[in-house]
């Protein structure tokens, strides 16, 4: 029988019931250094348990965890991981008895009140509404106005900027801790095949007896190696993360028919050379009709696994553009970018559906409510908009084939998995003219709802001689 008082009273490891959080510019006071009183003074040692506090608790022995040899060249890395081994086991143990005391810090931080910070932000779905609005036929209300800004304040709305120092009292729990520390260290090629023998043990290891010498003790004081999780391939597995994405567009007007049947004409841009095609040149690019371009602030892909970081597929990229043709383009309503994406129901994109319309003092595009509620500025797939505002983001597909303009290797990936958000920049000068809405002031019906791609719709006039 062995007495291991003095194990008991030896407080060199400090676990918090209410760790220490430091704000920032925060200082820590040092506590007034105290000595614990033990009122377990008696304890005794049997095989791989110690009796101590009038309870028994496991109390392993580095003899018995040995992974490796205990002589040659591996035999201290050996040894030393089982001191350690011993050491945590039995702390852990010690812990699971309560705590000798706690002791007191004082944090002090940097603080403020008044009118400190300012954010500006642009109106979203959220916010409430209360500039001019008129709802048409279909009856959704539509804001008039474009989006406005407001500002939020903090820590307060008002008043002058104070700033001060605050006082914070924190409390650590002082446990029972084992005696001695070990005073060796581990490498991370030290213990590769520590770790090999412990999980070749923990494999063959059947048992379920606490206490049981056989029961291997997984290593962790020993640091191993991060797995790999890199696909060989992970272009033949992979999807898109886009940045910010731009539409340019050849604008589409429409003729004669009633603005809520949808049952217009629709006629291109007047030409900008009539013996050729449009032509437009922005920031130093040159776009040609009839192709749409679609520009990101930056795009790469990635592995589509899910549990672990995949590898990249290609490079990462700024400032790029793809180009296609307008019919090439779908857009989709209720989808949901994420790790487990909802796809959304394709589309055909209709472009004369941003012409602009005069409404009394005001000039918009009037974007339908079925499209509009589908697009990327409602979330939870558009169930929480309640009126439309002139913040219309359409989810863009992107065609097939296309991304290989940016990088050869992009011929696999998911397009669907993450779909940009598009903001729509008409081309071609002022060719597109505000049309009036006289008719659609009024009247019965609703807006005709468009046909997913797949499903059958009226023919479009198609336009001819761009």
């Amino acid at each position: 029988m062995v007495n291991y008082r003095l194990i008991s009273l030896l407080i060199g490891a400090v676990a918090s019931a209410n760790p220490l959080i430091l704000r920032q510019d925060s200082t820590t006071s040092t506590p007034t250094p105290t000595i614990p009183v033990d009122t377990c003074t008696t304890s005794s040692t049997t095989a791989q348990w110690l009796s101590i506090c009038n309870t028994t608790v496991f109390w392993p022995t580095s003899t018995d965890y040995y992974y490796g040899p205990t002589t040659g060249a591996e035999a201290s890395a050996v040894s030393c991981n089982a001191e350690w081994i011993q050491h945590d086991g039995r702390a852990s143990e010690l812990q699971s008895l309560g705590s000798l005391s706690t002791t007191t810090y004082e944090t002090s931080y940097a603080a403020s009140s008044g009118l400190c910070y300012t954010d500006t932000f642009t109106e979203s779905w959220n916010d409430a509404y209360s500039g001019p609005a008129t709802t048409l036929c279909d009856g959704i209300p539509r804001a008039l106005q474009p989006l406005q800004t407001s500002t939020s304040y903090w820590p307060d709305t008002t008043g002058p900027c104070v700033t001060f120092f605050g006082t914070d009292t924190m409390t650590t729990e002082v446990y029972r801790s084992p005696s001695p520390t070990p005073d060796c260290s581990l490498s991370t090629e030290d213990c590769i095949p520590i770790w090999s023998t412990y999980s070749s043990l923990h494999s063959d290891y059947t048992g379920s007896t606490p206490g049981d010498t056989n029961s291997p003790i997984a290593p962790e004081h020993c640091p191993s190696t991060a797995r790999n999780y890199t696909e060989q391939d992970p272009c033949t597995n992979c999807h898109y993360l886009p940045g910010t994405a731009t539409l340019f567009y050849w604008p589409v007007t429409t003729i004669n028919g009633d603005l809520c049947l949808q049952n217009g004409s629709t006629i291109p841009a007047t030409p900008t050379d009539p013996s050729g095609p449009n032509t437009a040149l922005i920031d130093g690019r040159t776009f040609t009709s009839p192709s749409i371009y679609v520009s990101f602030t930056s795009i790469y892909a990635r592995s589509n696994q899910r549990a672990h970081p995949g590898g990249s597929c290609g490079g990462e990229y700024e400032d790029v553009l793809i180009s296609a043709l307008p019919e090439a383009i779908s857009s989709y309503r209720g989808h949901l970018n994420a790790k487990y994406p909802v796809i959304g129901t394709a589309y055909p994109f209709g472009y004369a559906e941003f012409q602009p319309h005069v409404l009394g003092n005001y000039t918009m595009p009037l974007i339908p409510w079925d499209k509009y509620s589908g697009g990327a500025q409602c979330p939870a797939r558009g169930s929480v908009c309640t009126m439309v505002r002139d913040d219309y983001m359409p989810y863009m597909g992107i065609p097939e084939g296309v991304m290989t303009q940016i990088d050869p290797r992009w011929t696999e990936c998911d397009r669907e998995w993450y779909i940009p958000p598009v903001s729509m920049v008409a081309l071609g000068g002022n060719e597109l003219e505000a049309k009036p809405t006289g008719e659609a002031m009024g009247g019965d019906g609703g807006l005709q709802q468009a046909v997913p791609e797949g499903g059958l719709a009226v023919p479009t006039p198609e336009a001819t001689g761009w």
